[in-house]
């Protein structure tokens, strides 16, 4: 059931200079969250920005929801100024998330981030026996590496400017993990670029992808259709559907990215 209406911040924590982590309690007529499903949160109790934010689930349990936040504009920096026992106004959960089905070995990239979602997703696939390996691409320095060494199977970090990792993108530990492993599901999140690449190595191979769409939401329920994208309709044609009520998750099979 989606849920509108405020609750308290009981949690904060700065990860990175741009980049903070907030936890809230759950109300109890939440009853079901899935990973990389989103809320909608009001930036300030000022009435500007006027628009909601979309954030991603970065993780849950019966009591709290959290949040990972990347500060990059002025909705986000206004987020990111809450303190602990202030309360926010948030709906959801909003959108489909990611799918799970019965996995034994599953492969999970995040970029940017788009590290949050598969934070949660990664939490949730823990209990569950899941062989999970992850890897993570930062522009800088990494954050959240205890809480993925601490469930992932493997973990490969890339940085692009950090020496103290392994230097480039994503894109070539992930197909070195596809040739070497058989996975039942990958499941990735980050900047378009990166989900078009990891989308068309796995549609030449054959291999199931769910994409978390990252896109600008308005009003977050389908209404004012500004977060489209483009997936196939029958063999030869296309349609356009709204990120956050048809996605934001799509397989990378369905999705047709503009070209560069």
């Amino acid at each position: 059931m989606k849920f509108n209406g405020s609750v308290k911040i009981i949690e904060r924590k700065q990860l990175q200079q741009d980049v903070f982590q907030i936890k809230v309690e759950r109300p109890s007529m939440i009853e079901e969250i899935l990973p990389g499903q989103f809320f909608n949160i009001v930036a300030s109790n000022t009435g500007y920005p006027l628009l909601r934010r979309p954030i991603s689930v970065s993780g849950y349990s019966a009591d709290i929801i959290e949040f990972t936040v990347k500060v990059l504009g002025t909705g986000t920096q206004a987020l990111s100024e809450y303190e602990v026992g202030e309360t926010i106004v948030l709906m959801g959960p909003l959108g489909n998330g990611f799918e799970q089905k019965v996995e034994k070995r599953v492969l999970l990239v995040g970029g940017g981030i788009g590290i949050a979602p598969i934070k949660g997703l990664l939490e949730q696939l823990a209990p569950q026996a899941v062989s999970s390996d992850v890897i993570l691409g930062f522009r800088d320095e990494p954050y959240l590496v205890e809480m993925f060494s601490a469930h992932a199977s493997s973990l490969t970090l890339v940085s692009e400017y950090d020496a103290s990792y392994r230097l480039g993108y994503v894109t070539q530990p992930f197909i070195e993990h596809i040739e070497a492993n058989a996975y039942d599901m990958i499941y990735a999140c980050g900047p378009e670029a990166m989900l078009k690449t990891l989308a068309g190595i796995c549609n030449s191979r054959k291999l199931p992808i769910q994409l978390l769409m990252e896109e600008k939401m308005a009003c977050g329920i389908g209404a004012c259709l500004v977060c489209t994208c483009k997936v196939k309709q029958g063999d030869f044609g296309f349609k356009h559907v709204r990120m956050c009520k048809e996605g934001p998750m799509f397989y990378g099979s369905e999705v047709i990215f503009d070209a560069d």
